[in-house]
């Protein structure tokens, strides 16, 4: 009998990389320079936290922006972020290590790995690039390839597909309550971590478990969740 070979699903923002201070530091300075408005914390996290760039221009500007305007404005705020804030970014505690161990040469017969990030391809190529991490997953899916953003399912949905697993063999992990939705909405396990968003929201979402980061985490304690 041939078992099914399971797959990590990895977000990126809030999972591989402490992003958040640095995408709130970036819309700040762009907001001010470029659009006149002061963005705060809080409303970063209610309108900006989670959604793809032209969302939250719609939602902070609605009518104001052509989607031509909002792509372009989308991209030179994304470049801004690389460029100005992109080099004080840091990895989540301990998943470094547990990407080193799902690529050594025992556990990958087990499983593949992939990354699912709503983020656009310039941003996930600068973290593989900025971390070693160019050969670590089998696929890379990104935010510019699917219509819908988090919490619908199909960015989780075309990450099983890449990578030949079925979505009940899958494991997400996640940081935000709209990617555990969507994790949650693909019929896959998740697990999240308390980086972004508190524990009381995760739960909400419906994680399967939750984390404060993956210090002492590797594919032995991962595959029993899944296989829970």
């Amino acid at each position: 009998m041939i078992v099914p070979r399971k797959a990590v699903l990895f977000d990126m923002d809030g999972v591989i990389v402490l992003s958040n201070p640095a995408h709130l530091a970036t819309w700040q300075f762009f907001a001010a320079e470029k659009l006149g408005l002061k963005v705060t914390e809080e409303l970063f996290f209610r309108y900006i936290s989670g959604r793809k760039n032209e969302e939250a221009l719609a939602a902070l500007f609605p009518g104001r922006f052509s989607p031509e305007e909002a792509t372009r404005l989308s991209n030179e705020k994304e470049a801004c972020y690389r460029e100005r804030f992109g080099p004080t970014l840091e990895p989540v505690p301990g998943v470094l290590e547990l990407i080193r161990d799902l690529s050594s040469p025992p556990t990958k017969r087990e499983v593949v790995c992939a990354l699912v990030t709503s983020a656009i391809a310039a941003n996930a190529q600068y973290v593989l690039h900025r971390f070693g991490l160019q050969d670590a997953f089998a696929a890379i899916i990104t935010g510019e390839e699917v219509e819908k953003a988090k919490p619908d399912p199909t960015i989780y949905l075309l990450g099983a597909s890449r990578v030949g697993a079925a979505p009940d063999d899958c494991l997400v992990l996640e940081d935000a309550y709209a990617g555990v939705l969507a994790a949650k909405r693909a019929g896959m396990t998740c697990v999240a971590v308390t980086t972004s968003e508190p524990e009381e929201r995760l739960m909400k979402a419906g994680a399967d478990v939750i984390l404060p980061d993956f210090r002492g985490v590797d594919w032995s304690y991962l595959r029993t969740v899944i296989m829970s």
